[in-house]
């Protein structure tokens, strides 16, 4: 009698691909039956052309159309830059092996020339590790040229915001480190335009500005082949182009005073600076300036500057023990005004309450005239900041809010995150919420290494700072964007 049961039982997928695999990489390695040559700078590197073709659409329309030169050559020579020769190795490698080792030094060669052959999947590899070690790298002297290199892609969009969004909240980490000198003018000029800047003072954004300039200064009248006046004009217009956007009036009447005696930028250039402390000095006298003043005027608009003048640091320790809905309370006061002649001993009380699991409403009664009702108790599952102005204002006051959110990636913090708001406040009005600061499901687990937000060395303390400064009618809080064309 025929078994009629089904066969399928039987079938049992046997995978040796880790074997083939094998077999592919020690082509490479022993350089077995390779039928091309591939030049790069001064070194060769034998390859097979069913790999590169079958890796690369470019090395497939290079190596199989008729067309192109390298079509029927055994030996063709690839011109790369110069700082990919020490990585073609390993990129070659890579199309054999699947694997390759990643560094802050080597990732942006082996990115370009990942873009250049399109091998997706490799480019998908180094943005992901560049993601992860932007602050390595500004540490360690590699976010300009990441930065720049970004720039220049438009289809690296992502990844060229999140270093833009970096160098906006953490210039002291970028212009600490020995690559800051190499910044391209123009994204130089974009940054300093921005409103949401952190920053100690205008005064230290000044000191790491005039920093680039000279060191710009010293490599033109070093490596330019000019005539000594040409480079003369070439220094003064690229110190009056940069320098335009420090905004002086944001200083103190002495720092711009010891900035026109005491640096080297503004002793080389006297009549420029003297325009610059002139617009300080009577900003600061109260004098009118409005009639000078044009709507998209940035300089007389503060950044976020973290002085304790203006930023009061609140640090969460512990975080797992903090109780929900605990409100974290601290108290600042603020100045009346930025200009000098209008700082009177007088300060503004703010209350700042930071609800970091969470805000409860208890049940309550509405009584009314028409009826009683019962209100439910309510939870919010927010991370919220409460700012209160405690002073009688006797007008409006315009303030520009700013909550900044200490992060860390590779064990480096830094400022992760930033909310801005620019907010009137009056009698009647004296209360500003800001929910959804950070993500409530994820803090609300808040186990080690599980959330960026976690500092310190036990990974167990949440760290931000709030910023308050007032503006006043000049102020302009609409800013050019910081973005590539």
């Amino acid at each position: 009698m025929q078994n009629s049961e089904p066969r399928e039982f039987s079938v049992v997928e046997m995978n040796n691909s880790s074997s083939v695999l094998h077999k592919i990489a020690n082509l490479y390695a022993e350089q077995l039956m390779s039928d091309l040559i591939i030049k790069v700078g001064n070194n060769t590197y034998p390859a097979h052309r069913v790999i590169l073709c079958a890796s690369s659409e470019v090395f497939q329309v290079m190596l199989m159309n008729p067309e192109w030169n390298e079509w029927s050559k055994t030996v063709i020579e690839l011109k790369e830059d110069p700082v990919c020769y020490p990585v073609f190795p390993s990129f070659l490698e890579y199309l054999y092996k699947g694997k390759i080792n990643v560094s802050l030094d080597t990732c942006l060669p082996i990115l370009s020339l990942a873009d250049k052959y399109n091998i997706k999947d490799l480019v998908q590899l180094c943005l992901d590790y560049m993601f992860k070690h932007i602050a390595a790298a500004a540490k360690h002297g590699c976010f300009i040229s990441w930065l720049s290199y970004g720039w220049c892609q438009p289809f690296h969009r992502d990844l060229a915001e999140e270093l833009q969004r970096f160098l906006k909240w953490n210039l002291k980490i970028v212009a600490d480190s020995k690559d800051f000198l190499d910044l391209d003018i123009n994204i130089l000029i974009m940054l300093l335009q921005q409103n949401d800047l952190v920053i100690e003072s205008e005064f230290l954004l000044f000191e790491y500005v005039q920093k680039w300039v000279l060191a710009r200064q010293e490599q033109i009248f070093t490596e330019y082949s000019l005539a000594d006046e040409e480079k003369r004009r070439e220094v003064a217009y690229i110190t009056e182009t940069v320098m335009k956007h420090i905004r002086f009036p944001m200083m103190s009447p002495a720092e711009v005073s010891h900035i026109l005696q005491e640096e080297p930028v503004a002793k080389q250039n006297p009549k420029l600076f003297m325009e610059f402390v002139t617009h300080a000095m009577s900003f600061h006298a109260g004098f009118d300036s409005s009639k000078s003043h044009s709507a998209n005027d940035l300089k007389y608009t503060p950044r976020l500057y973290t002085s304790d003048q203006f930023c009061v640091s609140i640090v969460v320790p512990e975080f797992e023990k903090v109780e929900d809905y605990k409100s974290i309370a601290s108290n600042f006061f603020s100045q009346v005004s930025l200009q000098e002649s209008q700082q009177t001993d007088q300060t503004i009380a703010w209350e700042i309450d930071f609800f970091p699991r969470g805000v409860r409403f208890n049940a309550a009664k509405l009584i009314n005239i028409y009826a009683t009702a019962d209100i439910p108790e309510t939870i919010l599952k927010t991370v919220r900041c409460r700012i209160t102005c405690r002073e009688k204002l006797t007008e409006d006051k315009k303030f520009m809010i700013g909550v900044l959110i200490t992060g860390i990636q590779g064990r480096i913090p830094y400022c992760k995150t930033v909310y801005v708001r620019v907010q009137y406040f009056s009698q009647e009005e004296n209360v500003l919420i800001i929910d959804n600061l950070l993500p409530y499901e994820e803090l609300e687990l808040s186990s080690v290494n599980l959330s960026p937000y976690l500092v310190s060395n036990n990974r167990d303390t949440l760290d931000l700072s709030v910023i308050i400064i007032p503006l006043s009618d000049l102020s302009c809080s609409v800013a050019p964007k910081f973005e590539i064309d």
